[in-house]
């Protein structure tokens, strides 16, 4: 057997049957999938891929590797699909997409003659899973499980071809169907044997990118190492890092509670929390408590009667009292009430950021609890 025997097979392989099942698979899979993850950027994307890359990394503790490990196994699941599953909440997270494409690349030696010949054997899939409904994780992990189960039993055609085939939508500036990768390395720090020959491996970074983002976990003894291979006309160095600690922060929150809702597991790590709600808020410490069981437009009533002609809003130069914010808003409450809007109706409000914005959400509020006098 050598790697043109192989060539020759899998050429013939295209027009049979067995791939007219594969396309016909791969469509229905990618059915209903957008052709681009719109992943948010540090800077705009360029008309053109130039495939300048950097990468980054984080090394993720050998206890909660352990973790990881321990709840794979009780969902019957493997460490691929719980790492794959976990990463593709971060992108719902970071994009707001409920459906999109992972790709993943396999060996592609599934014949036992092909796996001591020497040649190109990789292929990638194309995984896409549905993440809508807020789902818990372990309703999201056997999502993934079959997904990744039906991707490896028609992993025969090539993405190239699956490509011709579907015809997606192009663009110079990105990769068709694929724009991000995911891969586990279980072996990463295997010792390779040669006789006479000393073997030791050595990382080699390229400066090169060929995806938007491609994530490699490798198993290592102290831990999970987490590498991120980015394309650096897309994204600053400090972002990658913070999506290495989100990344983070959403396995450590997986574990700790499987039945959690993906829209609700955690992705800040304290430190940062500490920085949004209150480094970057220095007056927290000075807010004052309000009766939450009181509606807006009550508290702002009490508001108008004891300081009728403070200043309530500034838009610019312009400044509104109190009194006159309250006539305005019961002006157009009234004028919404002969409309026919009261409670349960939907009022839609389209405004940019203003004086007349406030006025209006007051009115609503007014209208629909009747309470405009």
């Amino acid at each position: 057997m050598q790697y043109a025997d192989f060539a020759a097979w899998q050429r013939g392989q295209m027009d049979g049957e067995v791939m007219e099942k594969q396309f016909a698979f791969w469509k229905r899979h990618l059915s209903g999938a957008p052709h681009f993850l719109e992943l948010p950027t540090d800077k705009p994307r360029p008309p053109v891929q130039s495939f300048r890359g950097a990468h980054a990394e984080r090394l993720l503790s050998k206890s909660l590797a352990g973790e990881l490990k321990q709840l794979t196994r009780t969902e019957g699941a493997t460490e691929f699909m719980t790492l794959l599953a976990a990463f593709k909440i971060l992108l719902h997270r970071y994009t707001r997409q409920a459906h999109f494409v992972v790709g993943t690349p396999i060996a592609g030696r599934t014949q036992l003659e092909t796996e001591g010949l020497i040649g190109f054997f990789v292929n990638t899939l194309a995984l896409h899973t549905d993440l809508s409904g807020n789902p818990t994780f372990r309703e999201l992990l056997a999502r993934v499980r079959q997904t990744v189960l039906d991707g490896f039993a028609h992993q025969d055609l090539p993405l190239e071809r699956l490509v011709e085939e579907l015809q997606p939508a192009r663009s110079p500036g990105h990769a068709p169907l694929v724009q991000v990768l995911f891969t586990l390395q279980s072996d990463a720090t295997k010792e390779l044997k040669l006789a006479k020959l000393s073997v030791e491996p050595m990382k080699v970074d390229t400066g090169t990118a060929k995806f938007d983002l491609t994530v490699a976990v490798e198993e290592w003894p102290d831990g999970l190492l987490v590498e991120m291979e980015y394309n650096a006309d897309l994204f600053c160095e400090e972002t990658i890092a913070r999506m290495l600690s989100h990344f983070q922060t959403l396995l450590e929150g997986v574990v700790a509670d499987p039945g959690g809702r993906i829209g609700e597991l955690p992705l800040l790590s304290d430190v940062e929390r500490q920085q949004i709600l209150v480094n970057w808020n220095p007056d927290v410490a000075q807010r004052t408590s309000y009766p939450c069981a009181r509606s807006l437009h009550e508290l702002f009533a009490e508001q108008v009667m004891r300081t009728p002609e403070g200043v309530a809003v500034t838009d610019g130069e312009q400044r509104v009292t109190y009194a006159e914010l309250n006539r305005r808003a019961n002006q157009l409450a009234h004028r919404l009430r002969a409309l026919g809007v009261g409670p349960e109706v939907m009022v839609g409000l389209c405004l940019e950021r203003s004086v007349e914005m406030v006025v209006g959400v007051l009115a609503v509020l007014k209208t629909l609890a009747q309470a405009a006098p």
